[in-house]
């Protein structure tokens, strides 16, 4: 393998594809980035065989040939060669870099001839949607996903397409949906997307300024953006039946503005954090109290509120709250009650298509 490559591409190219190195090799090759010199380019790739990132930039090819390379030391190797024509050079297991009056040389992986590869086979339909609303649906629910291992089905985002797709995650804490009328409506189906795929997806979806495509077959989803492409293993078994979770009713609906009530809660969690990390928040009347009570002191604040139905004293996670503010695109929310310790249901007071719920911790007071 002997070619030349712009420095700045060849660093794009990596930062994108080793966003699919593995925390945790299960096998010493997914430790590296693949290379492969062909005609005129060079394809890189990284997979921890749940998620695949593949990207191809354009390179002067004067010997075609593969490498395997430490994935970590390689990327950010890259990222501080000089700007200018980069030459990649293999001698043996050996890769010779160079740039300017920079060089540099780094080993290969042995056994690169077997390097694995995420197959995408068999039956496929595919989604087109706009690729920012895409994003945006992705990265309004993808916070809800859990981290723990011990709930695999809830570390992913359920899709689900028909006349509208949506996208559902939760931890059994937070929950959160977002749905989007499709041009083409689909068949009746769903999937499960782990959560780092998704994420990776979003990022893909900021590269392209229309529409994009999602294709899947029963165990992979692919997409495909400019010179790069994702392949990600779905995952296996049901999704919960979080239609039975949701309210069906509620006897108290609050109209707060969103940025009030989000510095508020910015505020309060200062000091929740040095105690048991919650907030109480007292709906009474036209307005609601946020407090937090910690062994370094107390803070109180009001907010203006529009309140119909019972009053209110329920104590939330202040993070999960955050989380859902953040996502909403109107400047008024809703925020719907039934007993304090239920779920909150947490919506856009005009937009629609949002839906989250928390789930609040109860709180003793003296």
């Amino acid at each position: 393998m002997n070619l030349t490559i712009d420095s700045k591409e060849l660093a794009a190219g990596v930062i994108s594809v080793a966003k699919a190195l593995p925390t945790r090799a299960s096998m010493p090759i997914l430790d590296g980035i693949y290379l492969q010199a062909f005609s005129n380019g060079l394809m890189l790739k990284c997979t921890d065989m749940m998620l695949q990132k593949e990207c191809t930039v354009a390179a002067d090819v004067s010997e075609e040939g593969y490498a395997v390379v430490t994935g970590k030391l390689f990327s950010e190797l890259v990222r501080k060669i000089p700007d200018g024509e980069v030459t990649l050079r293999l001698d043996g297991e050996t890769l010779f870099i160079s740039c300017g009056r920079f060089s540099s040389s780094i080993q290969c992986l042995s056994d690169s001839g077997n390097y694995p590869d995420m197959q995408f086979n068999g039956d496929s339909f595919s989604v087109k949607l706009d690729s920012d609303q895409c994003a945006k649906m992705i990265n309004e629910t993808v916070f809800a996903t859990s981290t723990e291992e011990s709930k695999p089905i809830l570390t992913g985002v359920l899709i689900e397409l028909g006349s509208e797709i949506s996208f559902v995650a939760t931890d059994a804490f937070q929950f959160a949906k977002r749905s989007m009328a499709l041009r083409i409506p689909s068949e009746e189906r769903s999937m499960i997307v782990p959560s780092k795929s998704m994420i990776e997806i979003a990022r893909m979806m900021d590269a392209v300024s229309d529409e994009a495509e999602l294709t899947f077959t029963k165990t992979h989803v692919s997409v495909s953006v400019g010179s790069e492409r994702l392949v990600a293993r779905l995952l296996d078994g049901n999704y919960i039946k979080y239609q039975n979770i949701l309210p069906k009713d509620h006897n108290a609906r609050v109209c707060l503005d969103k940025r009030e009530l989000m510095d508020s809660i910015d505020r309060a969690q200062l000091m929740a954090r040095e105690g048991n990390s919650n907030i109480l928040m007292k709906f009474s009347g036209e307005k609601v109290t946020i407090s937090a009570n910690s062994h370094a002191g107390k803070v109180s604040e009001e907010v203006d509120a529009q309140k119909a139905g019972d009053d209110i004293d329920i104590a939330f996670n202040p993070r999960f709250v955050m989380n859902v503010l953040k996502n909403i695109p109107d400047d008024k929310v809703y925020m719907d009650f039934t007993t304090s310790v239920a779920p909150c249901v947490i919506k856009p007071a005009k937009t629609d298509g949002f839906y989250y719920l928390i789930v609040p911790v109860r709180i003793y007071q003296n």
